[in-house]
């Protein structure tokens, strides 16, 4: 499956090559520009953090999680969560 990003997220195989499936440098990367992002139109904010059951979850969640906070980030981590 290639690489979709969308209003929704990003979707994808995970491994395989940067940029065309859904690698941990993918993940970084956009949360990096999400992080970045929010800094400059929202200068004090909080981010909420959840994952699904998926096996690939945790290590996704804590990419998100690493990442937002080192560009400056509070987090809530609410662990699992439904998704719609």
């Amino acid at each position: 499956m290639t690489l979709i990003a969308s209003v929704s997220g990003i979707r994808g195989t995970i491994g395989g090559e940067i940029s065309n499936n859904l690698t941990p440098i993918n993940v970084v990367a956009f949360a990096a520009a999400y992080g970045s992002w929010i800094n400059i139109k929202h200068h004090s904010v909080t981010v909420i953090v959840g994952r699904d059951e998926r096996i690939s979850g945790t290590m996704f969640q804590s990419l998100v999680q690493m990442t937002l906070v080192g560009v400056g980030i509070d987090l809530v981590d609410i662990a699992i969560s439904t998704t719609h």
